[in-house]
């Protein structure tokens, strides 16, 4: 399998980090935000992945181009092939499942909200090979070729 950078976007509760966990952990390093703390580390861990050529996955909310364009470009520059997977949620839907999470793991409903607002769907044109839309009921999982233009 060529390196591959994956970029994983949604709003919180949406179901991004079970999606890892399900789809991607045995072959992407896992790059979040939520474990790593600090930029500074993610950034450290991105750059080893790309020194080593490993594949690796941005499992945070990802909800901008801006936002993604600094892991597509440096990923780009380095070889890799860069895959989107975008969560089409439903913000209650994300809302509730966030109230089922305990202690730190429990985002602010502000937040949530404020992810949604700004979230942009991802295009071709930010430097993507492929794309994905990944719908959630709570249950199932399914993935499905980007239609959108």
């Amino acid at each position: 399998m060529k390196k591959t950078l994956a970029i994983i976007i949604g709003i919180q509760g949406s179901g991004k980090s079970t999606f890892y966990r399900k789809y991607l952990a045995n072959d992407f390093v896992r790059v979040n935000l939520d474990t790593l703390v600090t930029r500074e580390r993610e950034w450290t861990l991105v750059e080893e992945c790309i020194k080593q050529g490993k594949s690796f996955a941005i499992d945070n909310t990802n909800p901008t181009w801006y936002v993604r364009a600094k892991y597509i470009l440096y990923a780009l520059y380095n070889g890799y092939r860069v895959v989107g997977y975008y969560f089409d949620s439903d913000l209650q839907e994300c809302i509730k499942r966030n109230n089922l999470r305990v202690g730190k793991e429990r985002i602010p409903e502000e937040a949530i909200i404020k992810t949604f607002k700004q979230v942009q769907k991802p295009d071709y044109k930010e430097g993507f090979d492929e794309l994905y839309l990944v719908t959630n009921d709570g249950k199932n999982m399914s993935v499905s070729e980007w239609t959108y233009d």
